[in-house]
């Protein structure tokens, strides 16, 4: 579980600077277009796996994480935001 937060964490990070990169996001700062809050999401997602052990407070962090990285880089956020309501679904069924 810990591996796959961390991976999405990455993921993120890495989603985020490729598009500021290759110009799929701009330099506007309109909404969707903050490509440095979709590296806060994915800090915060490598953070969260720290946190792994509270389940509530890993649980809040990784909801977060994904409405920060969809308002920062938009569409291209999509797949840590995925695997993020995946490991969600995992901590809360885990949890009963």
């Amino acid at each position: 579980m810990k591996k796959m937060i961390v991976f999405s964490g990455i993921l993120g990070v890495f989603f985020a600077v490729l598009a500021q990169l290759f110009a799929i996001i701009d330099d506007s700062y309109t909404l969707g277009n903050i490509w440095f809050l979709g590296v806060l999401a994915g800090i915060l997602t490598l953070i969260t796996s720290m946190q792994i052990n509270k389940k509530s407070t890993c649980i809040i962090l990784l909801i977060i994480s994904s409405f920060i990285g969809i308002i920062g880089t938009g569409i291209v956020y999509t797949i840590p935001t995925i695997l993020n309501v995946v490991l969600v679904y995992k901590l809360i069924t885990e949890s009963k």
